[in-house]
């Protein structure tokens, strides 16, 4: 491993709340490829490199490895390795879809807005990917996507503090500032030609008695969890979670490469 590319790589990545090791890793590795630490075609460290540069187990290597081959990010060449791709992904995890464009399937719904606030304090669930500590400010939008029908999914959404929406991190502060009571943030974002890289994570979960209300569901019913990590202008600006009644709806979240 050169010395280039140790110091784009970092050292140890200590366990955070709220983000998996194996996001860690792909996170560090992304952005080892995107400033070109990494090169195309070049060969990625091994395993074992990885798993003692990052201080992880080489089980959280693979899996952050395996969903950035998933990504189209790096490929594998049996008996020799992994290389970073020729080509950078061109949709999918990169350029990713509003969470009502993901579940409509063709069908109209509708947002309904039950929360846009400027909050005090911030869980460590937000600050440790966004930054900033217990005390610092954060923008928390929650909204329903339904139908007809009913609620299909409860998303919640975090920025950073308004006075951290400056410089390339403006046009964020710009759609806050005109955001619709129908729209979700990433839907108006996207609509005003903006565009995020980053990650994206779908686990099973529970909703709780709170966020079941809002969802009609039964507290304890399994619903999908689609948890979103995304840069903008390479700066950690939005973060959501999305609670998805897998009974009214399915998603699916497709790439394709050059």
């Amino acid at each position: 491993m050169d010395t280039d590319t140790e110091h784009a790589l970092g050292g140890a990545i200590s366990p955070t709340a709220g983000v998996p090791l194996r996001v860690a890793v792909y996170m560090r590795i992304d952005e080892a490829i995107r400033t070109g630490a990494l090169p195309r075609a070049s060969l990625i460290p091994s395993e074992a490199e990885l798993g003692g540069r990052f201080n992880v187990s080489r089980t959280v290597i693979r899996e952050a490895l395996l969903l950035l081959e998933e990504d189209g990010l790096v490929h594998s060449r049996r008996g020799i390795g992994r290389f970073v791709s020729d080509h950078p992904p061109r949709s999918g995890i990169e350029r990713l879809e509003p969470l009502e464009r993901l579940i409509s399937a063709g069908r109209p719904v509708r947002i309904t807005r039950t929360e846009h606030t400027e909050q005090t304090s911030t869980s460590s669930f937000v600050t440790d990917f966004l930054g900033g500590d217990g005390h610092s400010s954060s923008w928390f939008i929650e909204s329903v996507i339904g139908d007809g029908s009913g609620p299909i999914a409860l998303t919640q959404e975090h920025l950073p503090a308004s006075e951290r929406l400056d410089g390339p991190l403006s046009p964020l502060r710009d759609v806050l500032a005109s955001l619709p009571a129908d729209a979700t943030f990433l839907g108006a974002a996207h609509a005003a030609g903006l565009r995020f890289s980053g990650t994206s994570e779908i686990t099973t979960g529970t909703a709780g008695a709170t966020r079941a209300t809002l969802l009609g569901i039964p507290a304890a019913q399994p619903i999908l969890v689609l948890t979103r990590y995304l840069r903008f202008d390479g700066r950690p600006a939005f973060l959501s979670k999305s609670l998805i009644n897998q009974h009214e709806t399915t998603i699916s979240i497709t790439h394709h490469a050059y």
